[in-house]
C-alpha cells in the first residue's frame, strides 16, 4: 500500500471528478466506463510514456 502509484490515487478526488463528469454520461444506451478507471489509464499511460497497446499489454 505503500507504492506511488497507490499513494497518488489517495490522493485525488475521485468522488469532486465523478461530479464533474457525470452529467456528461448519457441515461440512455450502453453504461459508461468508470471514471476512475479511464483516468487511471490515462494517468499510467502519461507517466510511464505508453502507448494504447503498451498500457493493456502491462
Amino acid at each position: 500500500m505503500k507504492h506511488e502509484l497507490v499513494l497518488l490515487a489517495g490522493k485525488i478526488d475521485w468522488d469532486w471528478i465523478d461530479g464533474e463528469i457525470a452529467p456528461l454520461y448519457s441515461k440512455n444506451g450502453r453504461p459508461g466506463i468508470a471514471t476512475r478507471f479511464m483516468i487511471g489509464l490515462l494517468l499510467l499511460k502519461h507517466i510511464y510514456a505508453l502507448s494504447d497497446e503498451g498500457a493493456c499489454d502491462r
